[in-house]
């Protein structure tokens, strides 16, 4: 098929480099389908020295009873970076780990 090493060389990496960009084609893909289907993401996030459930721009709730400062420095970096959830339902389920 081939008749020498260099041709064989040159279409292994026209195949290999095809195979990366279709899948870097589907990954962009089903980034773009999941934000059309979430377009407002839940997240919570740092708030002062509390913690807000925020829906895209939108502040829902502050929550008050949790203050930053006594919580860990992990959970403290993660909420000033924002922790995005697909739905309330499951925000509401994390805030209780940090409520107690």
């Amino acid at each position: 098929m081939f008749s020498d090493k260099r041709q064989r060389t040159t279409a292994i990496i026209i195949i290999v480099v095809t195979l990366s960009i279709a899948a870097i084609i589907i990954a962009v893909g089903a980034v773009i389908k999941n934000k059309q289907e979430n377009p407002e993401m839940w997240v919570l996030h740092s708030y002062g020295n509390n913690v807000a459930l925020y829906n895209g721009d939108d502040i829902i709730e502050v929550y008050g009873g949790i203050l930053l400062d006594t919580l860990p420095e992990n959970d403290k970096r993660q909420l000033d970076s924002g922790i995005a959830f697909p739905t309330r339902e499951e925000a509401s389920r994390a805030i209780e780990d940090y409520d107690g």
